[in-house]
Formats: C-alpha cells, structure tokens, sequence
C-alpha cells in the first residue's frame, strides 16, 4: 500500500493520522515567529472585544502573507481533496496555542462539528505543528474510530483507548472533526505552538467571508488553488446587476460541487 494510501486508510478507520515532514523544519520555525507576532497585534487590535479569547488568533488569512503560502501545500490540498474533493474550501484558519498548567475548553473531551453524516465527509481538518508535540506539553489525545459513532464517550472509555499525536515541528495531524479529542496538560515551562486548517465542501457557509476579509496586499501573486480554498469560486452575487453578467464574470464559477 502507498504511502499516501495508508493515511487515507488510518482517517476512514481512525478518524486521524500523521503525516509527517508536511512542511520543512525551517518552515516551522519561520510560521512559529510570524505566528508570535500576529498573536501580539492581534491581541492589541482584539483585546476589549466579546468572546476574544486570550492568545487565540480566530483567522490567519488577514495576518502575514506567510499563512497564506502555507493554503497552497501540496500534502494538504491532496489529503484534503481526497475526502472533500478538489473544490473545497477554507471554513477556519485559526491558532493553535497551549500555554504551560493551564486548563482551558481544549482539555474537556469533545468534538468540533456535531453532525454525523454516515459514510460521507464534509470537513476534515490539518493541525500542523510548529512545535514538537510531546507527552510532557500537552500532545493531544483521540479516540481512534470515535468519528463514526453518535455516542457520547464516557471518560473512563476516553482515558483507556485514546492515543496522545505525539509528533514533530513540521508534521500535520489530519483528522476528521467527528473524532472525540482533548488535550493534554503542558506541564513544560514553553508555550506549544501550531496552527489549524478546517476545510469543508463548497456548498458550505465559511467562518468568514474570505474574499472579503484577506488584504488585497496579502493576495498578491498566490495561485489560483488558494485563491479557490479561499472561497473565490464560491461567492454569490450582492445585487442582481451582479447576477446578470456573462459566465466568465459570474462570482460563482461552474462545476464548484
């Protein structure tokens, strides 16, 4: 079985697998500075408004062009077309960030989509390590083949058959958000960072209107893939001025799923 095969298999059985090397240990290192530079500008920009969470970025396609290079990875987009198909888009791009002894939502047992649909798959999402994930900072626990059950698990099932996703800066943990989770305690004196991409099918809403959200600045020179996971070929027209206009210039393209 190829390589690629095998992680398809472990996300249809276990509902998550790690791929690793999904991006170079320079990468991570570059993503980790520029990842702590937007949490500060953001938390000085944030800070007073409701539901801001402290050190959480809900949106990175509005920070550094960086996050934006890191939407055209191969390894992603291959994984994720398998499951969603080649015109899928971003629904979230978010930080993912576990400060030393504290105990935050992330440590409750829980899943990030409530809806099971049998044998068929609207989201799946990447969490890339920029930090290696160890037992000691709080690597992430799941349940393997949880994501296909609607029962709740019990912690005393939780506790005896998930597995920790102990891994390396620079390699991603694929998962369906079916699958129970929760994190582990980071009993180290560093902050553990990684960042998380939630892709969805194309009919679906998006967290954000990305077309509209991401600086005109920042979409300078990315392809025309990330322009797509954007959500490009998906908006819908505001007016209908906007609708009657010829097929070339309609804001939802032809053939998006």
């Amino acid at each position: 079985m190829k390589e690629l095969e095998k992680k398809i298999y472990e996300i249809e059985v276990f509902g998550f697998t790690i791929v690793e090397n999904a991006i170079s240990k320079k990468e991570a290192v570059s993503l980790k500075r520029h990842l702590k530079t937007a949490l500060e500008l953001d938390m000085k920009k944030y800070d007073e408004r409701p539901q801001k969470k402290e050190h959480h970025i809900v949106d990175l396609t509005s920070s550094a062009p960086i996050f934006l290079d890191l939407l055209d990875n191969d390894i992603m987009h291959e994984i994720f077309s398998r499951f969603l198909s080649d015109t899928c888009i971003l629904y979230t791009y978010s930080s993912t960030i576990l400060r030393p002894n504290e105990t935050i939502d992330v440590h409750a047992i829980h899943i990030d989509t409530p809806r099971l649909i049998p044998n068929y798959y609207y989201a799946m999402q990447m969490t890339l390590a920029l930090d290696d994930f160890t037992i000691e900072n709080g690597a992430t626990y799941y349940l393997p083949g949880s994501h296909k059950s609607e029962l709740t698990p019990c912690e005393d099932i939780f506790n005896r058959y998930a597995v920790p996703t102990v891994r390396k800066a620079g390699d991603a943990l694929f998962w369906n958000p079916r699958t129970y989770h929760r994190a582990g305690i980071n009993s180290t004196d560093e902050t553990r960072f990684a960042v998380s991409t939630y892709a969805v099918r194309s009919f679906m809403k998006q967290r954000f209107d990305f077309p509209r959200v991401v600086p005109k600045e920042n979409l300078k020179g990315v392809s025309e893939r990330v322009k797509r996971f954007l959500g490009f070929n998906t908006r819908v027209p505001a007016s209908i001025d906007e609708y009657y206009v010829s097929p070339e210039n309609r804001l939802y393209k032809a053939n998006q799923g």
